[in-house]
């Protein structure tokens, strides 16, 4: 941990580290796997939901692997930060080879471009996942665990400004007053991720690596998962956490990125609508922070898992009573015509946002909370590959919505994974352990 006379390498580290946050949420936001690439591959693929499921599976599967093959690497290496800059050289290219595909292959060969850029999205997630461990490490041994709540807390108010704005920015590139045609618009968009990703990843590049604790002997991954299995047929409380981890994946696979493709079919979205969903839904995950960060502090990981669960429930309930509402005029915003169900569909994504986030937090406090140091890896190598298949749940959930457009059936099977959440969420341990990290998803 960093001492007193560590005092310029915490400030480095601590200015880099909010820069770089705060330009990855905005890349993110740029590209988001909820909104924009859902509604892409609409617009490339056509109102098939196979391929939105696909292409979301792709995104999501990359996180995982690399964290589960690297954990019982990084325990014994000092030197972890060059890590980060081989997953940084591999998400450029990605994010640069997307844009690419979009621009030169989505206006005559679709079904090439699709399948260049989910490749590229899968290699863009992996490096991700392969910088994971490096960056915490960085972060954990350079800041101090009092200042790690406000270094987190900047990096989403920053960043939760900028991809507040990138929604409307996305509203007047997708909408007709740009003037700018498919796939020129999705192949500009993806552009503009790449600069700001590369601004993001740049930025952390340049951090100062402090010394690491590693262990003396690396304990092989057959053997780290034979222990985390034995583990967690003797410990209900790691199965419950995987088991919440493994339920609320579904719920959330089986809905949001479904939304978008519902609301174009049947709700007379349009694709302008979905830079309002986007500014809306990132806005609530980014500010909701302050108060799940208050209430992980005095209420406990577990108080904030049950409210975020609640709160998901709640979405998917506005969700599936969208249909319900007439459809009249309510008025317009930023010059586009909203529904009543348009509005309550804009208001799922905004409950969806925030309680994303404080699910995100309360997951991984608790994770931190509940592993001891010691044996960390042997906890998180099982985590992630219990974990691993929850990744390609839109693809399955894809298949259930089928050309028929059964969306409401997998909404609200959904709601029956989130529910089945909450009871074991009830059922978990109230910990106070020291993690105070405000989770952020994958991290950059």
């Amino acid at each position: 941990m960093a001492q007193a006379d560590d005092k310029p390498l915490v400030r480095r580290n601590f200015t880099l580290g909010v820069v770089n946050g705060s330009f990855w949420l905005l890349a993110r936001a740029l590209t988001d796997q909820d909104t924009i690439l859902p509604a892409f591959a609409v617009a490339l693929m056509g109102d098939n939901p196979l391929y939105v499921g696909l292409l979301v599976s792709f995104v999501s599967a990359g996180w995982f692997w690399p964290p589960l093959l690297m954990t019982p690497v990084m325990s014994t290496v000092q030197h972890r930060h060059r890590y980060y800059r081989i997953s940084a050289v591999i998400r450029t290219a990605a994010i640069v080879g997307a844009g690419l595909a979009a621009w030169k292959l989505a206006g005559h060969s679709p079904v090439l471009a699709f399948i260049v850029i989910s490749v590229c999205y899968l290699l863009f997630t992996s490096g991700g996942g392969i910088g994971l461990i490096p960056f915490m490490s960085v972060i954990t041994d350079s800041v101090p665990p009092e200042r790690r709540g406000k270094f987190f807390a900047m990096r989403f108010f920053f960043g939760g400004l900028m991809a507040f704005g990138a929604g409307f920015f996305v509203r007047w590139l997708l909408g007709e007053e740009s003037g700018i045609p498919f796939p020129d618009n999705y192949a500009l968009l993806f552009g503009a991720a790449a600069v700001v990703t590369i601004i993001s990843l740049a930025a952390f590049w340049f951090a100062e690596e402090p010394p690491h604790k590693v262990e003396t002997r690396r304990l092989p991954l057959i053997a780290q998962l034979r222990r985390g299995i034995r583990r967690a047929s003797r410990e209900p409380g790691f199965r419950r956490l995987m088991g919440t981890r493994v339920v609320m994946a579904v719920s959330y696979g089986t809905a949001i990125p479904f939304l978008v493709p519902y609301a174009y079919r049947y709700l007379g979205m349009t694709e302008a609508m979905v830079g309002v969903a986007l500014a809306v839904r990132v806005l609530f995950y980014s500010m909701s922070n302050i108060a799940w960060a208050r209430i992980s502090r005095n209420e406990g990981n577990r108080h904030l898992l049950i409210i975020g669960g609640w709160m998901h429930a709640a979405a998917l309930g506005l969700a599936l009573i969208t249909p319900l509402l007439p459809n009249v005029y309510v008025g317009e915003v930023l010059g586009l015509r909203f529904t009543l169900p348009l509005v309550l569909l804009i208001a799922t994504f905004a409950v969806f946002g925030a309680s994303q986030s404080g699910w995100n937090t309360g997951m991984n406090s608790y994770l931190l909370d509940f592993t001891p140091e010691r044996t960390r890896a042997v906890y998180l190598a099982t985590f992630y590959l219990v974990a691993l298949p929850t990744a390609f749940t839109p693809l399955v959930a894809s298949l259930v919505i089928g050309e028929a457009g059964r969306y409401l059936l997998a909404f609200g099977i959904g709601l029956i994974a989130v529910a089945l959440c909450l009871v074991l969420c009830y059922q978990m341990t109230r910990l106070r352990g020291g993690g105070q990290v405000l989770a952020e998803g994958p991290s950059s």
